[in-house]
């Protein structure tokens, strides 16, 4: 099907369609400025991770002050529990949830709007079950020596819920005597002006709690993974952080985008590893607000776990652990440090180590067992998701390109087949151009045809009449032939010509045919042919022919019978012997003969004979 030329409409209408394209390319990498901050996805290789698995099936349980569902990017991956710190705040209110629900949304958060706005989680398929055990950092009640009191048991009591419940991996928060980090980093110690009459959170016990021990020992017997910040106080007293340190826990530093450690995270020996906690952005029960501190590391060291053991569920505490050590990048010289560990997590290496630590060693003949058929290993090619505004921008980019091009070349190919249009019709305008004041010049065409037909004036017939009338053979012939043709138009001349094998020209309305070949007559013997002998003398007709009766003008008597080469006997009455009326070309010589036919002997010519048609008034 040809294309054509683009009207008004259409190439306006491809316009619209090329912004468009352009502007859905780029409003995924610019509408949302929250998803470009998320360093820590690609940093972590968590997005490498994410072609493994992204955490479905696995239940989180979250300990701390509590997470607001509404969220938009939680809503539906959050199942609230019990509030057990016996503060009698309620969901809603001014400092619930504000901590909570910043580290849910860096655990299993899946953003909003199908995913293209928001904050995304480490583990985005899991899900997460709340239980408020202590308070935000702003909230009033931790001067409360009765609140703040309770806070270690309600820790033990949310780790037994936790597990009774279904969790297999547990967050822990911080340590009640130290405040926790409301979002930013926690302030420097207070001065030593501070007032007495001032209520503080008492300092926890050198060793935590029989009843946080206690939890802690019955989780790890159910095979739940148990992680913890380091603490946030590593810029001060530095003093241990508890339940992080616990035998059994996975305690986390914090780091920045940079991959320097932070200056408030823990120094202490019982760090496991770091990951990223400094400089985060979290969601927020009313938006999203900043986060540094090592409960954020935290989270997102529970989201990679989440995925291990979505992948390795049959893994152990203790195997996790090893995996998470193994995968770490960037270790301090001699393999440990206090306050770093094993050093930084990695999503990717820690699944790939799970992978080896899952496989089967080997088995026993006869012990029945079948071997499990381990994920690959997750691949070294970063996806779209570790910088996905560039890449969006550079394919909206090459779409934007594309379309130009196939704009362009639809608009040239319509500009040449117009011009080419244009240029037949001044063409066809010009050829009629000498005929337009007769219509369309037909008529002139065929006026012009038959003037150069012979025998028209100013045609180049005229000569050739002058020529058969003056020597061409058969004279009376042509005249005849002159007096036949008169009512046509013809010249005797034209008659002439047209015996002579003359070509008239084509009329400029017949179609151009392929002319066939001319027959030759099929005669007898062989070539060459001598001319035809002379006959020795007349031969007498067998019987006189009998005279046609001339009753209408224009009839004749039939030939005769006779020989070819002799002439008739002339008929009773006839004016002339038929010898002395031959000429030398063997044609008629008077029109007062009788009405018998006149025989021709030529050698060199055809025979014919010519009726002899008689004269007007019948004379």
């Amino acid at each position: 099907m040809p294309l054509r030329f683009l009207r008004p409409a259409m190439a306006t209408a491809a316009i619209v369609l090329a912004v468009a394209w352009t502007a859905q390319g780029s409003v995924p990498a610019l509408a949302d400025q929250v998803r470009s901050q998320e360093w820590w996805l690609a940093k972590l290789h968590v997005t490498r991770a994410w072609a493994t698995t992204r955490g479905s099936g696995v239940t989180v349980a979250l300990l701390d002050t509590g997470v607001d569902p509404a969220q938009p990017d939680l809503s539906g991956s959050v199942i609230t529990g019990p509030d057990l710190t016996n503060s009698g705040e309620k969901q809603g209110s001014q400092f619930f949830g504000i901590h909570g629900t910043a580290m849910a949304s860096l655990i299993v958060g899946h953003g909003h709007g199908h995913g293209a706005a928001g904050v995304t989680g480490v583990a985005p398929d899991a899900r997460l079950i709340s239980v408020r055990v202590t308070l935000d950092g702003s909230d009033p009640l931790l001067a409360s020596s009765a609140v703040t009191s309770g806070l270690p048991g309600a820790i033990a009591a949310g780790i037994t819920y936790a597990v009774q419940n279904g969790a297999q991996v547990i967050d822990l928060p911080l340590d009640p005597g130290q405040t926790p980090s409301d979002l930013v980093a926690p302030p420097p110690p207070p001065p030593p002006s501070l007032s007495p009459t001032h209520s503080q959170p008492p300092p926890p016990p050198p060793d935590g709690t029989a009843a946080e021990q206690s939890a802690v020992a019955y989780a790890l017997s159910k095979g739940v993974v148990l992680v913890a910040p380091g603490g946030d106080n590593g810029a001060g007293t530095d003093a241990p952080n508890f339940p992080a340190a616990y035998r059994g826990v996975i305690s986390v530093g914090a780091f920045n985008s940079a991959l320097i450690k932070a200056a408030y995270s823990s120094h202490q020996s019982y760090v496991t590893l770091t990951a990223a906690g400094d400089g985060m952005i979290a969601a927020v029960p009313n938006g999203y607000a900043p986060v540094s501190s090592t409960s954020a590391a935290a989270a997102v060291v529970t989201g990679i776990v989440a995925m291990i053991r979505s992948q390795f569920p049959e893994l152990t505490p203790a195997q996790v652990t090893r995996a998470l050590m193994r995968g770490t990048v960037i270790r301090p010289p001699g393999g440990t440090t206090d306050g770093s560990g094993h050093g930084t997590v990695d999503a990717a290496k820690a699944l790939a180590a799970a992978a080896a630590i899952a496989a089967p060693g080997p088995i026993r003949a006869g012990a029945g067992a079948v071997s499990r058929q381990l994920p690959a290993a997750p691949s070294a090619s970063p996806l779209a998701g570790e910088n996905l505004r560039p890449k969006l921008e550079r394919y909206a980019l090459i779409s934007l390109a594309v379309l130009v091009v196939l704009l362009l070349l639809i608009a040239g190919r319509g500009l040449l087949r117009r011009r080419r249009r244009r240029g037949r019709a001044q063409r066809e305008q010009a050829a009629r151009a000498p005929y337009a004041h007769n219509g369309d010049g037909t008529a002139d065409m065929m006026r012009e045809y038959f003037a150069t037909l012979p025998g028209q004036p100013g045609g180049h017939g005229g000569s050739r009449s002058a020529a058969g009338a003056a020597g061409a053979p058969g004279g009376a012939a042509g005249a005849r032939g002159a007096g036949i043709f008169a009512d046509t138009g013809f010249g005797a001349g034209d008659e002439a010509a047209r015996r002579a094998g003359a070509q008239l020209p084509r009329s400029p309305l017949t179609p151009i045919t392929r002319a066939s070949p001319p027959r030759t007559p099929k005669v007898s013997g062989a070539p060459p042919w001598g001319p035809a002998p002379q006959p020795d003398g007349e031969v007498p007709w067998a019987s006189a022919p009998a005279p046609a009766a001339l009753g209408r003008r224009g009839a004749h008597a039939a030939p005769p019978t006779g020989s070819i080469w002799g002439a008739a006997a002339p008929a009773p009455g006839a004016k002339g012997d038929t010898a002395s009326g031959q000429g030398a070309d063997g044609g008629s010589a008077g029109a007062d003969s009788d009405s018998r036919p006149i025989y021709v002997w030529n050698p060199s010519e055809t025979t014919e004979t010519f009726p002899q048609v008689p004269r007007d008034g019948g004379s």
